[in-house]
């Protein structure tokens, strides 16, 4: 499974602090903005850095701390060494209780984007008592079915020139001999992808152009996708989450319509706000019908 979600962007913003936990003796580490209520905010990928999230959590006030995350396999957060018994979806839902527990929290609140929703509905299946309310961006679905059409709809918008930049950077990555040059290669891919996720093409170019080195960890997405294939079914444990979520939808995302309707149909708690002329990342596209959506489901009071 190709990486559900690529790209990055950069923010300017003050972090207040890093922090670090341990889960199962691998320390994680995470950056902070804000003093308050903590909201984790979990990235895309599998295998994106953290920081392109720094814009989707700008509407959230300075009354909430902003946990941005260094997921398992990404950042600061890698194991020595990256293979299927060090990386699991068991073990990412057990760095989330262990995020929680060391928060001291008895309930999260979670904002997710892409895969990072797929991974908050793992969380919360599996702890559906841990969950205080949830923010799904452009979410990867309940079951990998989005899969069948999400390729077809993003390859359905590029142009020659983007098939051909993307043929290259695979090709580059087929050959490459060490990982960072892998990386490198892979985030060449996914700047010649980036068009067919957004609405607007100058817009995806603009974003394309902000990626850095060091940005995707290829080996993350690549290492987890077997195990989600067996692995990720969360669809007994949603229905009995009982907590507000709010599943945010961009109708000309790839994922589709179909992805968020799976989503509102197993969590009876939940309810979809959908933006139109809009791709996957609303915070771009549409920023301030995103974040009036935000900070109305977070009872943010903004004059």
């Amino acid at each position: 499974m190709r990486a559900i979600m690529l790209g990055f962007m950069a923010a300017c913003i003050v972090f207040a602090d890093d922090g670090s936990f341990t889960s199962n003796g691998l320390e994680l580490h995470y950056k902070t903005a804000g003093t308050g209520t903590p909201i984790v905010i979990l990235s895309g990928g599998p295998g994106l850095e953290v920081d392109y999230m720094i814009p989707a959590a700008e509407p959230i006030s300075t009354t909430f701390q902003k946990i941005f995350l260094e997921q398992r396999g990404t950042g600061r957060s890698r194991p020595a060494e990256l293979t299927k018994e060090s990386l699991t979806l068991k073990l990412l839902i057990e760095d989330l209780e262990a995020l929680r527990l060391h928060l001291k929290q008895e309930r999260l609140i979670i904002l997710a984007h892409s895969w990072g929703g797929m991974y908050a509905m793992a969380y919360a299946a599996a702890h559906p008592d841990r969950i205080e309310r949830m923010i799904l961006i452009d979410s990867g679905g309940p079951s990998l079915a989005f899969g069948q059409w999400f390729a077809d709809n993003v390859e359905s918008r590029l142009r020659p020139e983007d098939v051909d930049a993307r043929d290259a950077g695979t090709e580059a990555e087929r050959t490459a001999t060490t990982q960072a040059a892998r990386d490198a290669a892979a985030l060449r891919v996914s700047a010649a992808l980036m068009p067919g996720y957004f609405f607007d093409r100058a817009k995806a170019i603009e974003f394309a152009k902000s990626f850095k080195e060091g940005s995707l960890h290829r080996d993350m997405g690549a290492v987890l996708s077997a195990d989600l294939a067996t692995h990720y079914n969360p669809g007994p444990g949603l229905m009995k989450l009982e907590r507000p979520v709010l599943i945010i939808h961009s109708h000309q995302d790839p994922m589709g319509d179909k992805t968020a309707e799976d989503i509102h149909a197993l969590i009876g708690s939940s309810s979809i706000r959908y933006l139109n002329r809009c791709g996957h990342f609303p915070w771009i596209e549409q920023p301030k019908a995103y974040g009036q959506m935000v900070q109305q489901f977070l009872g943010i009071y903004v004059q």
